[in-house]
């Protein structure tokens, strides 16, 4: 099975391939999901046995509820080797569910998340939109995991996982024990756990859109996965959005004239130089990048990106599905007239 993971050193997420979770969510399946309220699917809950007596038939009907997810699980997010699948990964998951660290990080993920309904009112509202907005969007189905601060979201088409134990407070002393970044470490809140999620589900679903090397097209599809994020989030703030602080958000618009202005004095636009280009879309303090100051925000050519797809937005009246399976990234900045005012 294909698929493409985020990984807790890229906070970049994307993804994608061919699965379908045969009975969970189901009822989703049958009826428009703009008039249901979205369940999260506690696979990290369900892995685990309150009496700890642990039989095969567990491990079997657990494979059979989550279907494709479930070997992901093993292989790409806990890397079970595929020698180890005997009895549906029983031997190896049973010690993952018993060893002492994971049984201290479950019991420490639940006392955040006793619940996720404040999350799953904000999916409900955001995949309402999705559905109206994208023609023939399939239901999008959403499951929780613990995989040892491994991956903070994974997609596989529709499926899109959820790594709760990457979201559980930026005061949570294991992240500085295991020397996460500090600017990573803000960045492992409750707050950010929908945002990136809707990132990861436009991802999942445009990342093939990614053939054009230049910088132009990676600063104008970052800037229309911005779109998309705050079309389906119109109440989360800039600050999740683009994650970073206010102030270096205020950073960015007393200065976007001046970013622009850098990028094109350095050639930018049409270089295909990726370890150059990155530096302008990596996540980090600020960004590190020759000619621009310290006290800037990270990864400012999404910043401008997403300024020019305003642009364009503002001069053609084009709705978010038309915008977002338009991939002439020539076309896109020519009819954007993007010319920030100093």
């Amino acid at each position: 099975m294909n698929k493409k993971i985020v990984r807790k050193s890229q906070y970049l997420f994307f993804l994608m391939s061919a699965l379908f979770l045969l009975s969970i969510n189901a009822c989703q399946q049958n009826q428009p999901q703009s008039d249901l309220a979205i369940k999260i699917t506690r696979f990290d809950q369900d892995l685990f046995l309150k009496n700890k007596s642990y039989e095969q038939t567990h491990f079997d009907q657990l494979f059979q509820q989550y279907a494709g997810f479930y070997q992901s699980f093993c292989t790409d997010i806990i890397n079970i080797p595929m020698a180890d699948s005997a009895n549906h990964f029983s031997k190896p998951l049973l010690s993952f569910v018993q060893y002492p660290g994971i049984l201290q990080l479950k019991k420490e993920v639940d006392s955040v998340f006793v619940n996720l309904e404040p999350e799953e009112q904000a999916f409900s509202e955001a995949l309402a939109i999705y559905q109206k907005e994208i023609p023939n969007a399939a239901p999008v189905h959403l499951v929780s995991f613990i995989s040892e601060f491994g991956y903070a979201n994974v997609a596989y088409d529709t499926i899109i996982g959820i790594g709760l134990d990457l979201y559980l407070g930026a005061n949570y002393p294991v992240y500085s024990a295991l020397e996460f970044p500090a600017f990573m470490i803000k960045k492992l809140q409750r707050a950010y756990l929908v945002p990136n999620t809707i990132k990861a589900l436009g991802f999942s679903r445009y990342e093939q859109q990614v053939t054009d090397k230049r910088f132009l097209a990676m600063m104008l599809f970052e800037g229309k996965m911005k779109h998309f994020v705050k079309t389906l989030l119109p109440n989360t703030p800039d600050t999740l959005v683009f994650g970073i602080s206010a102030d270096q958000l205020k950073w960015c618009k007393e200065n976007e004239a001046l970013i622009w202005a850098h990028l094109i004095q350095e050639k930018l636009l049409y270089s295909k130089e990726a370890a150059k280009n990155l530096r302008y879309f990596n996540d980090g303090p600020f960004t590190s990048a020759p000619g621009v100051p310290a006290e800037s925000a990270p990864s400012i050519g999404t910043y401008i990106g997403y300024q020019i797809i305003q642009a364009y937005l503002a001069n053609e009246s084009v709705d978010l599905n038309t915008l977002m399976n338009n991939n002439n990234w020539d076309e896109l900045i020519k009819k954007s007239k993007y010319h920030p005012k100093p």
